[in-house]
């Protein structure tokens, strides 16, 4: 038996046993919902990772930033003028507020907004 006599007889039995071999009816289903769970989850994941990113930037950026300096004025219930020491500066404590609010309403609550 010469080499191209064997590779045609060993081409031949794997025509043979490749034809009769198939996938599972219920493979393709199963494929896609395994796809969509681990695409989901690294969605899950990446929006984690992003939120404490965002977070922990906020807390740092608190805590670096210099202590105001305590006013003269007397404390009291209702104030009467504004204080001297008033800033315009956006707090990084406002910021995870927002993004608590934004987070905790619910949809309905958002298109009332909206509208």
């Amino acid at each position: 038996m010469t080499d191209e006599e064997l590779d045609a007889a060993i081409a031949e039995r794997f025509k043979a046993y490749e034809a009769g071999i198939h996938l599972p009816d219920e493979f393709k289903g199963r494929f896609v919902r395994s796809l969509r769970r681990k695409r989901t989850l690294r969605r899950i994941w990446q929006i984690g990772l992003i939120c404490i990113t965002a977070i922990a930037c906020a807390v740092i950026a608190n805590f670096a930033r210099p202590a105001a300096a305590p006013n003269d004025v007397e404390p009291a219930l209702i104030a009467s003028s504004a204080s001297a020491n008033e800033t315009s500066e956006v707090s990084c404590w406002m910021l995870l507020g927002y993004l608590r609010e934004c987070f905790s309403r619910s949809r309905s609550a958002r298109r009332k907004d909206d509208e």
